[in-house]
């Protein structure tokens, strides 16, 4: 069963552009003074997320891992279609 989170209460926005972010929120996600966000936003929908960025760094890192393993998977198949394709043409000229 996937958990869509919670609400913690409201804030706002104080001149300087700080949000106070509840102390139930600090606590129960473990968000510690100084710690860096990366801020989403949607104009449309009129939403603003906050993810730690730690969370983004491990995504990435996990995204670019993967990625890396699919472009060699595509480079290998590259290479064998190539390779059949000479073995092919190689045949066809025997003939």
């Amino acid at each position: 069963m996937m958990n869509h989170g919670k609400i913690f209460g409201t804030t706002s926005i104080g001149e300087r552009g700080q949000v106070v972010i509840p102390a139930e929120a600090r606590e129960e996600l473990g968000i510690k003074s100084g710690e860096k966000f990366v801020v989403f936003g949607d104009e449309r929908k009129g939403t603003v997320i906050l993810v730690k960025s730690e969370i983004v760094n491990r995504f990435a890192n996990f995204f670019f891992n993967k990625s890396k393993r699919f472009e060699k998977m595509a480079r290998d198949i590259f290479e064998m279609t190539e390779t059949e394709a000479e073995g092919e043409g190689q045949k066809e000229q025997g003939d």
